[in-house]
């Protein structure tokens, strides 16, 4: 009788472990939309690749997969991107103000840089130094881009 009980317990406690953290569950991603959709109708996606020149190209290759556009207390707007299966390797994110003035970053693994780009003179701005952190690089591995390339802390 003792071990159908102890029996009985290990199968409640698998039970309950299932239930709590099924073994075949998949996780739910909420994933936002493309680049291109998330501003349709307005000239952010002509002023990325004004902003970006060549390297536009490697930019929306890090833009397979997005989030959610997330509001800023400020009124701009960042949406984060990254390629298909490799959100942590592959990455770029979008920061745009009601004034029209654009940030954007992205970061490539085989790198191991992040490159920062901005319409105005803020070349790394807070929200994108924040986004950059989950790299997890020392700062000498960031670099600034406003038409010209600087090594920046």
């Amino acid at each position: 009788m003792r071990s159908f009980d102890s029996w009985l317990r290990v199968l409640a406690l698998a039970v309950a472990l299932s239930v709590a953290h099924p073994v075949c569950a998949t996780p739910i991603m909420i994933v936002g939309p493309a680049l291109e959709d998330a501003f349709e109708g307005s000239d952010v996606v002509p002023g990325l690749k004004q902003l970006l020149g060549p390297e536009y190209a490697a930019f929306r290759r890090n833009f397979d997969e997005s989030a959610v556009p997330v509001p800023l207390k400020d009124g701009g707007l960042l949406l984060d991107g990254w390629r298909l299966g490799f959100p942590v390797h592959h990455a770029a994110a979008v920061l745009v103000h009601p004034d029209g003035a654009l940030h954007a970053a992205y970061y490539n693994a085989e790198d191991r840089v992040v490159r920062y780009f901005s319409t105005t003179g803020e070349l790394q701005h807070r929200v994108l130094l924040v986004w950059a952190r989950r790299f997890d690089l020392p700062p000498v591995h960031l670099r600034s881009t406003s038409g010209s390339s600087e090594e920046g802390a």
